[in-house]
């Protein structure tokens, strides 16, 4: 018995042959529109060369973010990168202070393993900076043809022979100092920093605006090649100052602070700023439609000091508790990074291995290359990363975690924490659980004495 029908004329006859011919086809184009839109889901995490941004805060705390439980400071902007990718949990920076964790960074290793313990200060490190014989990021990209930008703060190495543009990058605008005057760009020593590559430049404006600017101007010079672009912002480092403040440093004129009743309020209101900066930035890959082929990275280089907050964690910038390395930090590819938080236990200089990966760029074979590629993490948040013990020094203290154990040792004090129980490290269970915190003990004796071997430069 012929079956019945409807076509686009009318009523039809078919044969069970007929029908059968045709759901076939139906589950044929059923099939292929299913492939067709997977792999328009995974065109962007196969992108041979996507660009790469890195942001870079100075000086912000784990708790200064409103995706972070900030209930006071209002950063859409960045909420929003957290909101569409991954924000993760247990972060770290590799230096307690600035110049240790950009080394760490662009290096790929622990700062310490390349001479930089501590800040390369304005007073009294102006004629060292990071060795030019290291391998950067931005040296290792340009093999695969990227173009490469530094907008912001350098702070590694205040001679124009350690210039970015002697180190990969193609650009720098910014300064090579710890801080400068928002408003003036005088630093520490009351030296005038702001460079156009190894030349000073007069430009006016507020740092974190200018630093803005520019960043969009690098993306629009080179949204039709790839790119790594290092947006290292000043913001909220001191000296506390919004749009509005009196520079308080000028030429010829002694630096002396200027002590405001409200920093916190003007801490809060710089980190508004950024995050107004980060929005227009992020509206500037949308405006070029190259969001889908761009990674960005937003992290922070320490913890805050008293001003800001590392809630819930102990210490402060400069100090080996929590406070002073665990850091805010989350990763945004539109189209291709799903939406989740990540326990995974990394460092900053897990980034360099990271863009190596995801750029099919070889990473340099360096025995002090320690950092280790979470490119995995990113598209599938089951996967873990190998345990591995992580170190930090600043000054005489040192500290040492291994997944949920961590051992400080401050100024000679040894002390032991569950970190899984008691993030806050406030109960020392040294005495209870020996032999962990034994083991601990002579890996971080081992990793400080090799690590003593290395002449500093800071």
């Amino acid at each position: 018995m012929p079956l019945i029908a409807i076509s686009s004329t009318g009523l039809t006859k078919q044969t069970p042959a007929t029908l059968n011919v045709n759901l076939l086809m139906q589950k044929y184009l059923i099939t292929l529109l299913l492939i067709l839109s997977v792999m328009a889901l995974g065109v962007a995490q196969h992108v041979d060369k996507p660009n790469i941004i890195v942001i870079l805060a100075d000086d912000m705390g784990y708790g200064d973010l409103a995706c972070y439980g900030n209930k006071k400071t209002k950063t859409p902007h960045i909420d929003k990168l957290a909101q569409g990718g991954i924000r993760f949990l247990d972060f770290h920076s590799n230096g307690a202070v600035c110049s240790p964790t950009r080394a760490a960074l662009l290096s790929g290793k622990y700062p310490q393993s390349v001479g930089i313990s501590g800040v390369i200060t304005a007073k009294s490190h102006r004629h060292v900076g990071l060795d030019l014989n290291e391998v950067l990021i931005p040296e290792v990209l340009k093999k695969r043809d990227y173009k490469t930008g530094i907008i912001g703060k350098w702070h590694l190495g205040y001679d124009t022979a350690y210039s970015p543009v002697k180190q990969g990058f193609d650009i720098f605008k910014g300064y090579t100092s710890g801080n400068v005057d928002y408003i003036s760009h005088f630093d520490q020593e009351n030296n005038f920093d702001w460079w156009l590559n190894t030349d000073k430049s007069g430009e006016k404006g507020y740092t974190t605006d200018l630093i803005t600017e520019h960043s969009i101007s690098f993306i629009e010079q080179n949204k039709n090649n790839p790119f790594f672009l290092y947006v290292a912002h000043e913001a909220p480092h001191a000296p506390y100052q919004v749009r509005e403040s009196e520079p308080e440093r000028k030429e010829g004129k002694p630096v002396k602070p200027v002590s405001i009743d409200n920093q916190a309020e003007v801490y809060s209101k710089m980190i508004e700023i950024m995050d107004e900066g980060i929005g227009k930035i992020m509206a500037t890959l949308e405006k070029h439609a190259i969001s889908e082929k761009t990674l960005v990275l937003f992290i922070s280089d320490n913890g805050a000091n008293q001003v800001g907050s590392n809630f819930p964690f102990r210490g402060f910038k400069g100090q080996v508790w929590e406070g002073g390395h665990r850091i805010p930090a989350i990763a945004s590819w539109k189209g291709v990074i799903k939406p989740a938080t990540s326990t995974e236990q990394l460092m900053t200089m897990d980034i360099f291995p990271t863009i190596c990966e995801l750029t099919g760029t070889t990473l340099p074979r360096d025995p002090d290359c320690a950092g280790k590629s979470f490119k995995n993490v990113l598209f599938d948040k089951k996967l873990r990363m190998e345990e591995r013990p992580l170190f930090w020094n600043s000054g005489n203290s040192n500290a040492i975690r291994k997944g949920k154990w961590k051992l400080v040792n401050e100024k000679g004090k040894y002390s032991l924490f569950d970190i899984s129980n008691d993030q806050g490290e406030t109960t020392d269970v040294y005495q209870k659980f020996p032999s962990e915190a034994d083991s601990l003990r002579a890996l971080m004796e081992s990793w400080v004495k090799k690590m003593s071997e290395v002449p500093k430069k800071s």
